[in-house]
């Protein structure tokens, strides 16, 4: 971990002075070969003459000089790094959750089979090559034959197969995993290290699939051996750091795997971790972490406060990022089968008065911008278009209102029909930052039109439980993706309804063709016309509407390097970082 920070004053001339003896004691600086230009002299002939004189010309030449240059400091040796998350999770299983931080965490234990170093940009993991076939039904990776998992078992490729197929399991009910495996349909073990992924359909997405931490693969033996204790108190996988302990709710500790050398070099790795040790701890309180941060408790806040991230981004004991969120802004979910959101002129009535700027104002700290489509601007098949659908007017959110029968009889300020009152049930994670806050918006939102917003805030498992079983007419989501497919199939699928990720339990048959015949198209033009035609008919049938665009905010100590933003910044990764001091 890193020097504490107690004393802002002190620790700042500490960190001064020790800049300076470190600079005065440091290497010797390693010569260089470099090139620079000059102005040189040449001699010319003076037009209209035969005469030839010296003169300088503003001819520039390249040669080559002898320079020194400072190498870079070397990591310090015996460093934990701690990392200040917002809550807790379900279950440590990357491949069965619903929760981006168990992702984020796995990550770190796990390898994919390849890794996405820019968008749209793979390289080598777990496999070392990879083919797919002309449609896109069949994907055939050739594995790394020198891996083994932290148990001592072999990485191989019915670990590949296991894997997938319990995702794709029923009983073991899987969230994300579920998702991002699209149409899948079965893994042949060709040899040892070689394995065929088959779909019943085209799915072109795949790839990016793979590069992402809900199909790690995980091992077989500690899986089967583990019962109840795996994803509980037992965690196995390949990467740079073994799961050590968990204590729920508090922490997960894991170490480093001094036997780890396949990490790809596009990331920083030229064998095992740097550091010895990561350890998350989970806060709850944004205010809380950053006040961790600042007493030297931890060394990197996730999801920084939007009220003190310019005061962090001033301070040079700190680095900061601020990045567009790629993937799905916060959204509101409209269940389709619970009255009154089963009624599209209730949804298109909300989608009309939602005050997304107001949103953005109240409970964002003006961070962020006004969301038009259910993917952010920065995801492939974005269209503006979306913008001119349904944009933000109370007069005419009334006015749907009205003319489905819903009116306020009696002057309470809600509407009714039939003597029923227009009543909505919001529910949301009490234990969330930010939750109970932005409840309390949309309930003042929605009683502009006459709609009574109803504040149901739960314990994790009461709402999971809540929202699974549909009891909500609403729920809040948003989802971190570079590729539009995983949020798509995640909230809008038909396969995905009744306990799965898709909490609108909506089934629109024209709805799933679309995200089926998107995943299919291998002409990036052709599947982002597709996706922008998906993105507009979910917003003219009001299924689900996003409120904001976020910003990614994190702050972490400035003696920190090679923190990845990987999956353009969705997951802060660590595997090959270091201290420098």
């Amino acid at each position: 971990m890193s020097v504490r920070k107690n004393n802002w004053l002190k620790l700042l001339a500490f960190l001064v002075v020790s800049s300076l003896l470190l600079a005065a004691c440091g290497p010797t600086p390693t010569p260089v070969e470099k090139v620079v230009t000059q102005v040189v002299k040449e001699t010319v002939v003076v037009a209209g003459t035969p005469m030839e004189v010296e003169k300088e010309v503003t001819k520039v030449v390249e040669v080559p000089v002898v320079v020194t240059a400072t190498p870079e400091p070397a990591p310090a040796a015996g460093k934990t790094i701690v990392i200040g998350i917002p809550s807790g999770f379900d279950i440590l299983d990357p491949t069965i959750t619903t929760f981006t931080s168990v992702g984020r965490m796995a990550l770190h234990m796990t390898d994919p089979l390849i890794w996405e170093v820019k968008p749209g940009v793979y390289v080598p993991g777990l496999a070392k090559e990879w083919s797919i076939n002309e449609d896109a039904t069949e994907y055939t990776f050739k594995l790394r034959d020198d891996v083994t998992f932290h148990d001592g078992t072999p990485f191989n490729a019915e670990a590949v197969k296991f894997t997938f197929d319990r995702v794709a399991d029923p009983a073991n009910k899987s969230q994300m995993g579920l998702s991002v495996l699209g149409p899948y349909s079965d893994t042949v073990v060709i040899d040892d290290y070689t394995v065929l992924v088959r779909f019943k359909s085209p799915y072109a997405p795949f790839l990016d699939s793979v590069s992402g931490p809900y199909l790690v693969p995980v091992s077989p033996t500690a899986v089967q051996s583990s019962g109840y204790s795996w994803g509980m108190y037992k965690f196995v996988g390949t990467g740079p750091f073994m799961f050590e302990s968990m204590v729920l709710d508090n922490e997960v500790v894991m170490v480093r795997n001094p036997n780890y050398k396949w990490g790809p070099p596009e990331l920083g790795f030229d064998g095992p971790a740097k550091v010895d040790k990561i350890i998350y701890k989970f806060i709850a309180e944004p205010a809380t972490r950053t006040a961790a941060l600042l007493s030297g408790e931890i060394d990197f806040v996730d999801e920084v406060l939007e009220v003190d991230f310019e005061s962090l981004k001033a301070d040079p004991a700190f680095k900061t990022v601020e990045m567009p969120l790629a993937g799905m802004g916060d959204a509101l979910m409209f269940n389709h089968e619970r009255p009154p959101t089963d009624e599209l002129a209730v949804r298109k009535a909300m989608q009309l008065a939602m005050d997304k700027q107001g949103m953005i104002d109240t409970v964002y700290n003006g961070f962020g911008k006004p969301s038009c489509a259910l993917i952010t601007s920065t995801v492939f098949g974005y269209c503006p278009e979306t913008c001119d659908i349904a944009p933000y007017n109370l007069e005419e959110a009334k006015k749907v209102l009205e003319e489905a029968g819903w009116v306020d009889t009696d002057g309470d300020g809600i509407r009714e029909r039939n003597g029923q009152k227009l009543v909505i049930g919001y529910y949301y994670r009490a234990d969330a930052a930010n939750m109970a806050e932005l409840g309390a918006f949309l309930k003042d939102n929605f009683a502009k039109i006459g709609i009574e917003v109803e504040l149901n805030g739960l314990a994790r498992s009461g709402y999971f439980d809540a929202v699974r079983s549909g009891k909500h007419n609403c729920q809040s989501w948003f989802e971190w993706s570079t590729d539009p497919d995983m949020m798509l199939r995640a909230v809008l699928h038909s396969s995905n309804i009744h306990g799965g990720t898709n909490r609108n339990n909506l089934a629109d048959p024209e709805i799933d063709a679309l995200i089926e015949a998107q995943a299919a198209e291998p002409d990036p033009a052709k599947r982002a016309e597709i996706v922008c035609e998906l993105l507009k008919k979910v917003k003219e049938g009001a299924h689900m509407e996003t409120w904001v665009e976020p910003l990614l905010l994190y702050a972490y100590d400035a003696t920190l390097e090679n923190v990845i933003m990987y999956k353009a910044g969705s997951y802060p990764y660590f595997g090959a970082a270091y201290y420098t001091q």
